[in-house]
């Protein structure tokens, strides 16, 4: 049922199209603009000549306007252009549109485009193949039709919007500050430029890895053997170290998997570090029993060094690490992970220096949940204001 007042809207009804060429002069610099898939917004491209544009198109930017990557329409790359883009320019797979009249909200339009439905109408006027096959139709575009309420009720519309976009703004910058806290934090207290009051004067020791740890790789059972995985032992891959404590793992191996492969088992509280591609240098802690493959290294520390401790150190050193590593993308191994030196504090400062550095990372997981909540919630509430469901 349509809601009272609301009607079905073509584009074409209520948006035209804006080109403003450019007149290229080679020896003049230009800037272009580009548009991030999932409602993301507008970047802004490195600055080029006229001569470095080459022969493509481009055309001036106009603010207030709704634009869009017909590239990527289907992942939603659509932004509004701002007075802040004036001066700049956009090739023609960047077209902007104009509202026709003052009955429509460009921020409404926008949020409109951000939900499961306008995903569904981008996707709709986007035939073929995925990527960049995938592209919009312009003229199927502005056939498109869109539930549109009074313009009173979309500027109240985006104002309640507009509020969990700035709670969401707040505390993604929060968590930024935290991040740089903690960032800070490290650097001083893992090189001894700052000191708890009750350790000053004490010496670090300054080892190697491979004298106050051992270390080993795992394995990857046969894939072509069905009885080899659905088992009951967690199987860590380097991809699933993208969080500080490894919980739980996508995939389970058997019993018969562990024994005929060089998948080897951890203890929970193991450290573990990605050795190649792009993963090579990611950091995890297995908090359970699991097997791991052979693209992860185990460190287990000796009596010397605090686990939670050697965990913050090599997080903190790990770019050193990776610059010894010559080539593009770097594939680390045993050898340069063992001979890297490790800074060492007596046991009850690493002790300390882990317990902060651990309390950080805990206000970052809460905030980052909270963060999650917030978005999962304003994503209800869009489905919900912009269908008419919910009235303002």
């Amino acid at each position: 049922m349509i809601p009272e007042k609301w009607r079905f809207v073509p584009l074409a009804e209520i948006l035209t199209r804006v080109r403003n060429p450019v007149l290229v002069d080679n020896d003049t610099s230009y800037r272009e603009i580009g548009i991030r898939s999932h409602g993301k917004g507008i970047f802004y491209k490195n600055p080029k000549t006229g001569e470095g544009l080459g022969n493509k198109s481009v055309f001036w930017i106009e603010p207030e306007c709704f634009v869009v990557n017909i590239v990527f329409a289907w992942e939603q790359a659509v932004a509004k252009t701002t007075i802040q883009e004036k001066g700049m320019i956009a090739s023609h797979r960047f077209p902007m549109y104009k509202p026709k009249s003052s009955h429509l909200s460009l921020e409404y339009l926008l949020y409109f485009f951000k939900t499961a439905k306008g995903k569904y109408l981008l996707e709709l006027a986007s035939p073929g193949g995925a990527g960049r096959n995938k592209t919009l139709g312009q003229t199927e575009f502005l056939k498109l039709e869109i539930l549109l309420p009074p313009i009173l009720e979309q500027l109240k519309i985006v104002e309640v919007l507009g509020v969990w976009d700035e709670s969401i703004d707040l505390l993604e910058r929060l968590i930024g500050r935290v991040r740089s806290r903690k960032q800070g934090l490290m650097q001083q207290l893992l090189t001894g430029k700052k000191r708890f009051k009750e350790f000053e004067g004490s010496e670090f020791l300054v080892k190697l890895l491979g004298e106050i740890a051992g270390t080993f790789s795992g394995g990857t059972p046969s894939r072509t053997n069905p009885e080899y995985y659905n088992g009951d032992i967690h199987w860590i891959k380097s991809g699933e170290l993208n969080l500080k404590n490894i919980w739980n793992t996508e995939e389970k191996i058997t019993e018969e998997a562990l024994k005929n492969s060089s998948a080897k088992i951890v203890l929970p509280d193991t450290i573990l570090i990605a050795m190649y591609g792009a993963t090579a240098g990611v950091i995890g802690i297995s908090r359970i029993s699991a097997a791991i493959n052979q693209a992860i290294l185990a460190i287990v520390p000796n009596d010397l060094c605090a686990n939670d401790y050697l965990f913050y150190f090599l997080q903190y050193s790990i770019i050193e690490v990776i610059k010894k590593v010559q080539g593009g993308q770097p594939n680390l191994n045993a050898q340069i992970i063992r001979s890297s030196s490790i800074r060492l504090p007596s046991l009850p400062e690493q002790e300390k220096i882990a317990a902060v550095l651990s309390a950080a990372d805990e206000e970052i997981s809460t905030l980052e949940k909270q963060l999650a909540a917030y978005k999962q919630q304003k994503l209800g509430l869009m489905q919900q204001l912009l269908t008419g469901r919910i009235r303002i």
